[in-house]
Parts: structure tokens; sequence; C-alpha cells
């Protein structure tokens, strides 16, 4: 199979299309990769697929429609039209059998010229959080089926499949073995803080003070920054004292999932996704402006189950946050009961690479005869 894989310039999004090409690649003749131009996690994108060789990138010209500037409209309708003629080439190119897409505004033009040259090949789209974006209520018009990162139960056209786990997630590490590489007491309360694939410089500030006026915890942390408000946390730190590891990125969130006791973080629909695997008691902290508030309902879908508790950035917020951090770090048996109902869950009956594979048969190969697609 000739796949066409579509993804925007998000962690949320280009992180679940790079596992769903690894799991496919034995699937597949050729994986092409869109993704916009001159996107600042091309690096990582790169180094994330370098070792998968049947993937091959391809760049378009995609933009955000314009809803608070109706100045950038004219703009707007001029990258469009263009982005529309790049697909339409790449597509010609190519000639794929099957289009998967992540969602996005990179997903549109995409989708939209496929329909024109090749109508009648299968679109499979994927969206990550609780509620489905704009984008994902348009292109499911042209779908043949929408995953979903949770149940939402839509139509038949939709099918729980959940985000898929990155690959090294999978390999079993001991909590033992990472106390010890970091120099970390196993017994200890362990706290882990991350703002998303970009940091999150409110989240930073919170914590720091946080640690300055409750002094003398018997916990350990391991913050991940960003790289913007990295030297600025360090430095904090080295005022503080409390076992710490502070980095400006990581590749190692694995490790540190498995050490962890309590996370601090946005609720990005791969975040809850990884709390869940690993069964995570946290406090989510949903970033204000995420389009149409998305991260607010990732956090409620697992406040829901107690879970998780939820902070929102509104009035004194910073108040809130400190009196239930403190409240979990001197009640530990809260956390346990916390981390306890994650099995209170449904997991996904299917997932989306053998979805895929499922609707390619159908399609081309009529080898089997799928009923519950």
């Amino acid at each position: 199979m000739k796949l066409l894989v579509v993804s925007s310039p998000t962690g949320g999004h280009f992180y679940p299309a790079i596992e769903v090409c690894r799991k496919l690649l034995d699937f597949c003749e050729q994986i092409i990769f869109v993704i916009q131009k001159n996107n600042k996690f091309l690096p990582i994108i790169k180094q994330e697929t370098k070792d998968l060789q049947k993937i091959y990138i391809e760049f378009v010209t995609a933009v955000k429609f314009p809803r608070k500037n109706l100045l950038l409209f004219p703009k707007f309708i001029f990258l469009f039209i263009f982005s529309l003629i790049e697909t339409f080439i790449i597509l010609l190119k190519h000639k794929p059998k099957l289009i998967f897409s992540t969602g996005g505004y990179t997903s549109v033009p995409v989708i939209l010229t496929s329909k024109i040259l090749f109508p009648f090949i299968p679109i499979v789209i994927h969206e990550q959080n609780c509620v489905l974006s704009l984008t994902t209520k348009f292109l499911s018009i042209f779908a043949t089926k929408v995953c979903t990162g949770f149940d939402i139960k839509k139509s038949k056209k939709y099918t729980y499949t959940g985000n898929p786990i990155k690959e090294k997630f999978l390999s079993k590490v001991e909590k033992d073995d990472v106390a010890t590489q970091l120099g970390f007491d196993k017994h200890k309360l362990t706290l882990l803080v991350f703002g998303g694939s970009q940091g999150a410089q409110s989240i930073n500030s919170a914590i720091v003070n946080f640690l300055k006026e409750n002094k003398n915890l018997d916990i350990q942390i391991i913050h991940i920054t960003g790289q913007l408000d990295f030297n600025n946390v360090k430095t904090n730190y080295q005022t503080i004292n409390v076992k710490s590891l502070v980095l400006p990125y990581t590749n190692k969130m694995h490790e540190f999932y498995t050490i962890a006791d309590l996370v601090i973080s946005r609720a990005g629909a791969m975040t809850i996704t990884e709390l869940i695997y690993f069964n995570k008691p946290a406090i989510l902290i949903p970033l204000p402006t995420a389009a149409e508030l998305h991260q607010n309902y990732n956090a409620e879908f697992l406040k829901k189950y107690n879970c998780v508790k939820v902070v929102y950035q509104r009035g004194d917020w910073y108040t809130n946050f400190c009196k239930i951090l403190l409240n979990l770090i001197s009640n530990p048996q809260e956390i346990n009961v916390m981390q306890k109902n994650y099995n209170l869950i449904k997991q996904p009956s299917v997932s989306i690479d053998t979805l895929i594979k499922n609707i390619y048969n159908k399609k081309y190969a009529k080898r089997y005869k799928y009923n519950n697609l």
C-alpha cells in the first residue's frame, strides 16, 4: 500500500502520525508524510523518522483560518489556493491508495484536493482530543472513518481507537533502576512537572514559587521546563533545598513517568493518553488559549473518574493550585486512590493501524469480510 499521512506542526498531531507510520511500515510500499513548510518542529520530525526508510517527507504551505482578524482573509485565500496547487502536485506525483490525517489545518487542502483527484480512495481521520475540533468536524464529511482518541459516541463513522503510544513507552522500565540512575530515593514522593512540547512558563513559575513558599517538603522533582524558560528555572532551583532534575527537553519521558508519583502538566491529548497508560495521578492545568478549549474537555474526562485534580488558569488560580498540591503531598493515600481509579477507564477495542489495514483490504484486496469497521 502507498499511504499518504498528513499532520499539522504540533507535537499533539505529528507524534501520533509518526507512531501510526511505525506500525504500518511492514504493510506499506511507501509512506508520504505531508507537513507544513517552515515549521519549528521539523528537526524533531526528521529525527523521529530518520530510521523509517519508507517515509518520504513532502511540504505544503498551510495556513490557519483568520477567525479573529478578517483583514487577513485575502492573504489566507491566496495561500490556501497555493496550498491546493502544491497538494495537487504531490497527489499526482505519488498517487496514494489511502490517506490518513491527524487533523489540524494542514490536512484541509490535502483532503479537499484528494476528493477532487481521487474521489474514491479511503480517508481516515484521527481526532486526539475529547472534543472534536472544527477542522475534524468539517473533514469528517469526506472521511471513510474518524478514529477518536477517547470514547466519543457520534455515529457509525466514528471508531474509538485511542491515541497511539510512543514505541519507546512500551519498553518496560523498572522504577528502582530509574531511581538509581537519577540518584533519587525510590521511597520519596516524586513529582514530574512539564508543560507540553513547548513548555509552560506559568506552570514553571507556579512550581518555583510554591517550593520557595513551602520549604522542607519531603519530595523530589523532575522538571521539564521547555527551552525558553530553562535558564531562569534552573537558576531558581539553585536557591531551593529540594532534590531535583531540571531539563529543557527530554526523550526519556517513559522513564520519568515510571518513577513519578504525581504529575503536574497541561492537558493535551497525548499527555492524557500517557497518564492513562502509566496510571499516573495528576494536577492538570489546561492551556486557557487552546482551540475550542479542548484541553478543558480532556482534563474533565479524567476528572470524572477522579484520576486527576483540575486547576483552571483564571482568578486566583495559583492559590487554588498550591492548596491542592499541598493537600496531595500531605495525603499520599489520596494519590494511591486516584491511581487505582484508572482501572475504571474503558480501553479501545481496535488500534488505528489495524483499522487502516482493514479498510485497505476491504477496498482493494477484498480478501476478507469485515463487519465492524
